[in-house]
């Protein structure tokens, strides 16, 4: 009996053994199609496609952008490896640019005024190109080679496509499941990406949890073009710095006013709300310290809904069906408004999020950029003096 169970167990550590090999060749297997097309874009002196992105967070507004890359082969350079250019075709979200990388500097162009200026060399400048995102790929399999599976071979852009989904989060917190998942279509004929679309569950601070999807379809590949040289890529004729930009308004400075429309569509003005201490609010949706803010703001609206004391929460990016969508999503108990550019731009906010406290003088008493961990307390202090005034 002794000699039964020894052999049993020696006969399913063989059996683990065999499985876990046969598990990590199958990994690694897959995992050679992303390596194969790696090599097929650094085999070639240039390279260049175009793709379509799409993204959704938060609500079903969805961005679309479209782009078009190009990677010159840079041996000698430390940096990247490649020069490149990185080009917006178009401007749904109303900041078209290119950014070139010559070897010698990155040069962010504006074609929309004319301008342009130079950004600090940093990895993730190519973070969400083709090739910085099968590096990416390729990194996090190389540690977790178990996370991607391939599934059933499928069309995509109507391709005939591999297709491979890679798991780069899974996991319960307080019995909620959260995910994030790419899902990787490589061209049966070619061996380059069609498509990479992501999926992912994730947790923020309203508690209610976050969907977010984005899909990119690559096409119009085109490899050793001729008349390609990025090295002479210089400032374009005509274009220049931007001007000094503002700074933001000054403590007891008068707040110029504004005439918004909430999301019931009734019109406030600022002067009206006279008489009340007011934190203005300069949000967009998807941004994620604008996000961390919301369980703060609304606390809050709960702590001095009955006194003298208001929030304006101004977005200039977001539609008005994204605004209530949202809003009620995350259960905002404050008033919203849309259409805010000019506000924006008369309080010279540049990044978000940007808190305004006026006084009940119409003035600006106070100004905090960006949300941390004690944006409530600092907010509480600040809004107790301007109600005692």
């Amino acid at each position: 009996m002794p000699e039964m169970i020894y052999a049993t167990k020696n006969y399913f550590q063989w059996f683990i053994c065999i499985a876990l090999t046969l598990f990590s060749q199958v990994a690694a297997a897959q995992t050679s199609y992303i390596q194969k097309a790696i090599e097929k874009l650094e085999a070639n002196k240039n390279f260049s496609y175009k793709y379509s992105y799409r993204q959704k967070e938060h609500t079903e507004d969805t961005l679309l952008i479209q782009h078009r890359d190009i990677f010159q082969k840079a041996p000698e350079d430390k940096n990247y490896g490649y020069l490149f250019s990185l080009e917006t075709l178009t401007e749904p979200n109303r900041f078209p640019s290119t950014e070139y990388y010559n070897g010698k500097i990155i040069l962010s162009v504006n074609p929309t005024d004319s301008t342009f200026y130079t950004k600090k060399i940093s990895p993730s400048i190519i973070s969400q190109s083709l090739i910085g995102r099968l590096y990416w790929i390729r990194s996090f399999l190389e540690k977790k080679p178990s996370h991607i599976v391939k599934v059933a071979d499928t069309t995509a852009n109507g391709i005939d496509s591999y297709h491979f989904i890679i798991n780069t989060r899974d996991t319960i917190i307080n019995k909620e499941h959260y995910y994030s998942r790419i899902n990787l279509f490589i061209n049966k004929l070619s061996d380059m990406p069609t498509s990479i679309v992501s999926r992912a569950k994730y947790e923020n601070p309203t508690g209610a949890p976050t969907y977010y999807y984005s899909e990119a379809f690559y096409f119009d590949y085109k490899f050793n073009q001729r008349n390609i040289d990025i090295a002479s890529t210089a400032i374009p004729v005509g274009y220049h710095l931007p001007k000094v930009r503002p700074t933001l308004l000054t403590r007891g400075s008068i707040a110029p006013d504004w005439n918004l429309n909430l999301t019931n569509g009734k019109k406030v003005s600022l002067s009206q709300l006279k008489g009340k201490v007011v934190l203005m609010d300069f949000y967009f949706i998807g941004c994620h310290s604008c996000m961390e803010a919301l369980a703060s703001l609304n606390n809050l609206y709960e702590k001095y809904k009955d006194k003298r004391f208001v929030i304006a929460s101004i977005t200039a990016r977001d539609k008005l069906k994204s605004v209530v969508e949202f809003d009620k999503n995350h259960h905002i108990k404050y008033p919203s408004y849309v259409n805010g550019a000019e506000v924006v731009k008369s309080y010279h906010v540049e990044a978000f999020p940007t808190f305004y406290f006026i006084d009940k003088e119409g003035k600006v008493a106070e100004v905090t950029l960006g949300y941390d961990k004690d944006f409530e307390a600092n907010a509480t202090s600040i809004i107790n003096a301007l109600l005692k005034r």
